[in-house]
């Protein structure tokens, strides 16, 4: 399989065109430029912030910058880079993941098993997998919850 840049997987997944990084050739071109630079996106694609993706038939992948040491652990933010979550937990000997899963499960109507982290148990910056979901229900559940919040 060939590697693949962040920035190209990331344009590949929003079914952009992706430009060359060939140096351009000087004069006429062959073909129809017009229907080679652009595609339509499907109406799904931004449907969703970029930090919920489907990683499985039935399992999504939720990007989350944590802030833990709060008083009451809640939804900040939604944006395309991350779900922002506050955890009433400090930060350390693993106490803030804990509550973290406990967070989203409740959250997101799910089993406390169906959550883990993928990456980042180390840093505020987390991936975290949860089964058995559909990226409908948990864009509906975390957005009703930043919603409430506020």
């Amino acid at each position: 399989m060939p590697v693949v840049s962040a920035a190209k997987l990331t344009q590949i997944i929003q079914r952009r065109p992706i430009k060359s990084m060939a140096p351009s050739k000087k004069g006429k071109t062959k073909g129809n430029s017009a229907t080679e630079s652009t595609q339509c996106m499907p109406p799904s694609a931004s449907k969703y912030p970029a930090c919920i993706r489907v990683v499985a038939p039935s399992s999504v992948s939720i990007t989350i910058h944590a802030k833990p040491g709060s008083k009451i652990a809640t939804i900040t933010d939604l944006s395309d880079e991350a779900v922002g979550i506050q955890i009433d937990a400090p930060a350390k000997d693993g106490e803030a993941n804990a509550a973290l899963i406990d967070y989203i499960s409740s959250v997101l109507g799910v089993k406390r098993r169906q959550v883990c982290i993928r990456s980042g148990s180390k840093c505020r910056d987390k991936v975290v997998i949860v089964e058995e979901v559909n990226v409908q229900t948990v864009f509906d559940a975390l957005d009703r919850a930043l919603k409430s919040h506020c």
